[in-house]
């Protein structure tokens, strides 16, 4: 055989082609490609749209049919009707085993022998792709794809000598299906639901281009493309392989497209344990759900749903049930449960892009040129993401954000929580505010504590805010009536304070608010402190919190979220 994807080879494959009924019009020149193994030119104008450009008879079309009756004899013999791409593979490494013997040799002739996609790269290639979701599954497919050529070779039948089915020639034939190959569905015009690869000859000579108008077509005896626009001569003619980003085409066809509109950053997310009322709200059963961040759409409605049902409590989840009878996603549940929907958002988006960065290659080559445009769209969308994410926390927070932009993404968040002490109480502020300064006096004398580092080092930071909380019923300050009324309702109930969670805090009050009272009788000295009281505000802080990651001082915060009666109306 002469060398791959020489000049007379692609002559050789339009006279094979035609010499069983398939076409090539004589306005094209197919050439040897550095980059993608073939192209396409028009040697002359091509004026009109739905020009035939080229052609495969069914003969030739590599499918099931043909790779089972070529490897077991028939189709009742092959052990793979349900995994038809392990016959075509098994398929293809025979044809290029038999070399110049092939009926498709001038096809096997002009198909690359080696691919950027990453199962080529070598460990220094491999490892500029560390972090991204591409890194892991490089290994998964080559472990399935091992998993594919063992079953292959328990099944070739002995007529075939098995030691010249390497691994690395499955390989091959595993990546040129992948990156070369068409939808049986579309190419026989079948149902999709038992679609399978198939290859066409001569027709998958085309490289990919997005958006370019291409029509498909099945005609009586094979498979055509026709042009869907007019091409200029010398211009290079595309075939339109539908809407890929670059994570799909880098792994499929072992090549990016440089500011690729239909890019997205594929985020997998395992599900926390859920009640089963969160699990219909998701309507998933499964361990992780599949979300795609885009440049049109960054912050997708059904990834901050997903969070929304996640960080609910059981208020907010009755909510969203009684919102989802109706068919409404849109609408949130609640201030405190978007805002910790979007703050736990950020985490995942932020943890994502942390993972991740745009190697810095002088002179790279083409696979390291491919990485480099994979991972920076990666990082764009990522930084747009967050930039959507935070301005959606501003708005939730009824604040106007000033100028942001993606320079700096770490500091996004922790600008949207700067305006936290308007919205809610933490320990920070305990310590800090005016209002609270006696409270925090006696909390200080009583804990033997002289910051809120302490508190949190004392592991007593729900307790502390259990106190505080009970302490605002008492006072039941004008701004935070409408609030305090309303956690009273929520929270303040038999199905909420059974007698065996009340009976929990009645150590806690007896631990605490006599020794508080000695220090303090005009705060903890009020009958209206009782045991049901901090348990009552027991349930608000576990429900009614948010926590703040990533803050200015490096620590997570918990904050209880109290919007002032006029948010809160």
């Amino acid at each position: 055989m002469s060398g791959p994807n020489s000049l007379s080879n692609f002559d050789e494959l339009v006279t094979w082609a035609e010499s069983h009924g398939g076409y090539c019009s004589p306005a094209l020149a197919l050439t040897k490609s550095e980059t993608s193994g073939s192209t396409a030119y028009a040697k002359y104008a091509i004026p009109c749209s739905n020009t035939r450009l080229l052609s495969c008879p069914v003969s030739l079309i590599i499918d099931y049919d043909k790779a089972a009756k070529h490897i077991w004899g028939d189709l009742d013999s092959c052990p793979f009707s349900r995994s038809p791409q392990i016959a075509i593979r098994l398929f293809l490494c025979n044809q290029r085993i038999l070399g110049r013997e092939s009926p498709w040799a001038a096809y096997i002739k002009i198909l690359p022998a080696e691919f950027d996609t990453p199962l080529y790269y070598d460990h220094e290639e491999m490892e500029m792709l560390r972090g991204t979701n591409i890194f892991g599954e490089v290994e998964l497919r080559r472990h399935a794809w091992i998993q594919e050529w063992k079953r292959g070779m328990m099944y070739l039948p002995s007529t075939f000598d098995k030691s010249l089915f390497s691994w690395e020639l499955y390989m091959w034939a595993c990546t040129i299906l992948s990156s070369r190959s068409f939808p049986s569905s579309i190419v026989f015009n079948t149902g999709k639901e038992d679609s399978y690869p198939v290859l066409v000859p001569l027709v998958d000579s085309l490289n990919h281009k997005p958006l370019v108008p291409i029509y498909w077509t099945v005609t009586a005896d094979g498979f055509a493309i026709s042009s869907g626009t007019s091409i200029e001569a010398g211009d290079e003619v595309f075939n339109n392989y539908g809407p890929k980003g670059n994570e799909e085409l880098l792994m499929g066809y072992g090549f990016c497209i440089e500011n690729n509109e239909l890019d997205v950053v594929t985020l997998k997310l395992r599900h926390p344990p859920m009640s089963l009322e969160k699990v219909q709200l998701i309507s998933s059963d499964k361990s992780e759900t599949i979300f795609h961040l885009s440049q049109s759409n960054p912050l997708p409605d059904d990834l901050l749903y997903f969070f929304r049902v996640i960080v609910a409590n059981k208020h907010e989840t009755r909510k969203l049930s009684e919102l989802a009878i109706v068919g409404e996603r849109s609408t949130t549940a609640g201030m405190r449960c978007e805002f910790d929907a979007l703050g736990k958002l950020y985490n995942a988006v932020s943890s994502k892009l942390r993972g991740i960065s745009v190697p810095d290659v002088a002179n790279p080559s083409l696979r390291q040129r491919s990485t480099m445009i994979y991972i920076s769209q990666q990082v764009k969308i990522l930084k747009l993401s967050l930039l959507t994410i935070a301005r959606a926390m501003y708005a939730e927070l009824h604040i106007q954000p000033e100028s942001l932009d993606t320079d700096d993404v770490t500091q996004l968040r922790t600008k949207v929580y700067q305006h936290l002490p308007d919205y809610g109480i933490n320990l920070d502020l305990l310590f800090s505010s005016p209002r609270f300064s006696e409270f925090a006096k006696v909390i200080k004398q009583g804990f033997d504590v002289t910051s809120p580092s302490d508190i949190r080092a004392a592991d007593i930071e729900d307790q502390i805010l259990v106190l505080l909380i009970s302490y605002l019923f008492i006072l039941t300050p004008p701004d935070y009536t409408v609030w305090l009324n309303t956690m009273q309702q929520r929270y303040n109930n038999d199905e909420g304070l059974d007698e065996d969670f009340v009976e929990d805090f009645e150590r806690l009050y007896e631990s605490y608010i006599p020794p508080l009272a000695e220090l303090n009788s005009d705060i903890f000295g009020s009958e209206k402190w009782t045991p049901r009281l901090l348990a009552w505000a027991g349930k608000v802080v576990d429900s009614e919190g948010v926590v703040a990651e990533n803050c200015e001082n490096g620590r997570p915060e918990y904050w209880i979220i109290m919007p002032h009666d006029k948010l809160y109306c």
